[in-house]
Order: structure tokens, then sequence, then C-alpha cells
């Protein structure tokens, strides 16, 4: 298990890889985003040697509302245009994985057209990101209505796709966590943690909210997943990140004690 954090996108990229390398984050979480972290915004030599220099890595976050299933056809493929211009700067970083966020849609076209129109951007993202020896990796939104047939549609367009396991966004209106485990378990490439109280995608640190996390972390050590994790807590105050990476850490270990 590595543990990273995602930089904040009103700051710049390099600034955060720094403050993380400080800190003893094991990557970075590169979100693309403005209006500190736009694209035209990353300087790729140094922040390639920040990463380097502290042995970190990096996973490739893109922008969570990209119109992928806007009705337009041409919008959808200036979202698609969107992501695959941020390859060649992932490549150059060491990114190996990017996501994308499944995104709402216009409910007078109706769900199936939402998920297929996803889906087909999704897929093209898939071979383009191939040549570059990216995998995208699908995350899906904080939504109680969104189901896990829902996403199976999607992943199940390409099987190059990953999934990308939010336990904040999947406790959002119930606990949901084992059924996403046990349904992309498999498939499983990444995940974010951030607490909330089950209405609203808060980010808080971990344990402030009521998310269990002994019981998530066991739940991921049972699906078998031991890779990178993102902690996604925007706090004004750092130090909450800090301790919500000191707690996951001990989560994380004392469920292995225990399995053993």
């Amino acid at each position: 298990m590595r543990i990273g954090m995602m930089n904040d996108p009103r700051r710049p990229a390099l600034q955060e890889a720094r403050w993380a390398a400080d800190h003893g984050f094991e990557f970075l979480d590169l979100t693309v985003e403005g209006p500190g972290a736009a694209l035209d915004q990353i300087e790729v030599g140094p922040l390639s040697s920040v990463l380097t220099d502290a042995g970190m890595g990096v996973v490739g976050h893109t922008a969570w509302y990209l119109p992928f299933a806007s009705p337009l056809e041409r919008v959808r493929a200036a979202a698609v245009e969107c992501v695959a211009e941020t390859f060649e700067m992932f490549a150059g970083v060491g990114a190996k994985r990017v996501n994308v966020h499944i995104v709402s849609g216009v409910r007078l076209f109706g769900e199936a057209s939402r998920l297929r129109w996803n889906a087909e951007c999704f897929t093209v993202l898939a071979e383009r990101a191939a040549a570059f020896g990216i995998q995208i990796m699908v995350e899906h939104p904080p939504e109680e209505r969104l189901r896990v047939d829902d996403v199976r549609v999607i992943l199940d367009a390409d099987p190059r796709l990953g999934f990308h396991l939010d336990v904040g966004h999947a406790n959002i209106g119930g606990d949901r966590l084992a059924s996403w485990l046990r349904a992309f378990g498999n498939r499983l490439v990444h995940v974010h943690l951030s607490d909330n109280g089950g209405v609203h995608d808060d980010h808080i640190p971990l344990g402030a909210g009521q998310i269990q996390w002994p019981r998530a972390v066991r739940l991921l050590q049972d699906a078998g997943y031991d890779d990178t994790i993102t902690l996604e807590v925007f706090s004004a105050e750092r130090d909450h990140l800090l301790l919500s990476a000191r707690k996951m850490r001990e989560w994380w270990q004392a469920a292995k004690i225990s399995a053993a």
C-alpha cells in the first residue's frame, strides 16, 4: 500500500509536489485543473526532478467536470481532447494511470444515453492512452442513484479500462463499499479516500465523518488490494491531511496483523 496526496489545483503543482515530498507521501495524485494547475501551467522538467529525487510515483487525475455525457457530439469530442492532450505530459512525469470521471447527462435523454456516451468517450481515451503506455481508470461519482450495473456498462465497453474506487463516494446515501468491491475488485487499480456524513462529498479528514475505516480497510485487503491510495482530504489545515495519512497506515497495519 502506498499513500499519496492530490495537489490543490489552486496552487502550482510544483509547489505541491515539493510539499508532498517533504512530508513523506509516496506519490502525487497530479490533478490537471485550473486555476493553478492547468496543463499549460505544469512545469514538466522541474516536476519530474522533484518526483525522482524524492522517489515518488505519480498518478494522473483529470477534471471531474468534463462533459462526457453531453447530448452534443462535438462537446463530447472536446472533452475527450481535453484529456487526450494531457497524455504526453503525464507520460513525461512517469504516470502509468490517468483517471476520468463518470459524469451526469441531461435527464431528458435518459440514463442509457448517459452511460453509452461516457463509455464511448472512455473507449476512445483507452485507445489513445495506450500509445503512451497509460491506462485509463474510471471513477464513479458520489451519486446514490448510480448502480453497480450502470458502471458495469461503462467498464464492459473496453477491457483496458480500470476501476477507480472512491470510498467517500461509496458512502453517499448509504455504505456501498462492499458492493463496489464485489463487483469490480478484479479491475480495481486505484483508490481515493476521504470522509463524509453520508449525504455530501465533504472531503473531510479520515475519522471526522461516519465511515468505519477499520472495516473499509479490511474490505480493501480482502479484495486483494495493496496499491496506490490517494488522500483527498480538502482542509485549510494540512495537519488534517498528515493525520489522515498516519491513521490510514495504522489501520492498514492493524488489519494485516489481525488477518495473519
